[in-house]
């Protein structure tokens, strides 16, 4: 049997013996009862701490990813396919604890339940990109909203695709731009990688990330094969920031931009490339 949740087993025994205290005490004069006060702080400490202590658990006794998100990215994420068994096993393992200690909600009008493979669509790029990492869960951006659809914001009053927040530990993605990139990837820019591209960028502040070329859009357009005016129309961006968008299009075209800007490849390859 696997536990998920080392913190949950912890809880029991002190709600049980909070709640005996708690009886004995009760219409009586029980001379111990301030004892109540040990379960109770240690069970608001069990609750503040829970995602460390659930997270170090899982670190060190691994739960096994699920088949069915097995199955899902054999199928529909390429770069899985292409990893040694080693690299597999280390994605697998960093995909379940991210799976894990991460938000995952669907906000709009309708709040519903995100289903697993949902998650891991998403969380599967956020993965991929920090192999080479040892902070994979890229601090504090704990929290991954999704709409459906393109969506307005406080920051951005006007209907974009990817919003991050790195001060909140915050992505905001529109769901379906993001499955269309996973589905459709020579016809959609891949917002996801995108997304967290600027998570990375805020949170490994020790990268030295390499000068975007004057010549950026023009590069970009040949490697990609879109336009400027794609990338703004798909994100709803009019001022694309070059660093993610290059980013993006390593993960997504790496072969082209070895052979059209193969120093900007070869300088992400040694930031992101993980060793077996």
């Amino acid at each position: 049997m696997h536990i998920h949740s080392i913190s949950r087993l912890f809880a029991l025994p002190l709600i049980l013996s909070a709640a005996y205290i708690g009886y004995v005490s009760y219409g009586s004069h029980y001379s111990h009862s301030y004892l109540i006060f040990i379960p109770v702080t240690l069970l608001v400490a069990l609750y503040v701490f829970h995602g460390p202590i659930d997270h170090w658990w899982l670190s060190k006794y691994p739960i096994p990813l699920d088949a069915p998100l097995k199955k899902w990215l054999e199928l529909y994420f390429a770069p899985y396919k292409t990893f040694t068994s080693d690299l597999k096993n280390r994605f697998e393992q960093r995909l379940m604890l991210y799976l894990e200690g991460r938000l995952f909600e669907s906000v709009g009008k309708e709040r519903q339940e995100v289903p697993e493979d949902v998650k891991a669509m998403v969380a599967a790029h956020g993965v991929h990109m920090s192999l080479s990492f040892a902070d994979y869960l890229l601090g504090d951006m704990d929290r991954i909203y999704l709409y459906k659809h393109p969506f307005p914001s406080p920051a951005h009053p006007f209907l974009h695709t990817v919003e991050t927040h790195s001060e909140d530990g915050v992505i905001i993605l529109s769901l379906e731009q993001a499955t269309n990139a996973v589905l459709f990837p020579s016809d959609y820019y891949n917002i996801v990688y995108h997304a967290y591209a600027e998570a990375i960028i805020a949170t490994q502040k020790k990268i030295q990330w390499p000068q975007s070329p004057e010549d950026s859009w023009n590069l970009i357009t040949q490697i990609s094969g879109w336009e400027k005016e794609v990338f703004q129309s798909q994100t709803g961006f009019e001022n694309l920031p070059l660093l993610p968008v290059w980013i993006t299009i390593f993960f997504t075209h790496k072969e082209n931009v070895s052979k059209k800007a193969p120093g900007l490849h070869q300088s992400f390859s040694d930031i992101f490339s993980p060793h077996a």
